[in-house]
């Protein structure tokens, strides 16, 4: 094997295990990853609906984003989990590390 498709077996190799490793393989089957800047509903407590809970997502942001891009970051990675809800999600971010943190749980309505 040359030089070139060595290196190029181990990227392919690390990207693989980064996706794995990071979720990103890991997709739920039921609810795909939909396109970011999906329409992606917010709720302070349960949702009204019947949803599936997928998973939790987490947008930090350094202060100087706006409330509304690290919102649609929340919002962002929802989609890639396939949700179209977020829920448990505070009206005001936490503050760590000079940071501002929103949180919640991912779901798709049912």
């Amino acid at each position: 094997m040359t030089r070139a498709a060595s290196v190029l077996a181990f990227a392919c190799a690390f990207a693989t295990f980064g996706a794995v490793a990071c979720g990103g393989a890991a997709s739920n089957s039921k609810y795909p990853p939909l396109p970011e800047g999906c329409p992606v509903q917010i709720f302070e407590l349960v949702p009204p609906m019947a949803t599936d809970n997928i998973g939790t997502v987490r947008a930090r942001c350094a202060t100087d984003i706006s409330r509304e891009d690290c919102i649609r970051e929340l919002k962002d990675q929802a989609c890639r989990l396939g949700a179209n809800v977020v829920w448990g999600s505070q009206y005001a971010p936490r503050v760590i590390d000079e940071k501002n943190e929103w949180s919640g749980r991912a779901a798709h309505t049912k």
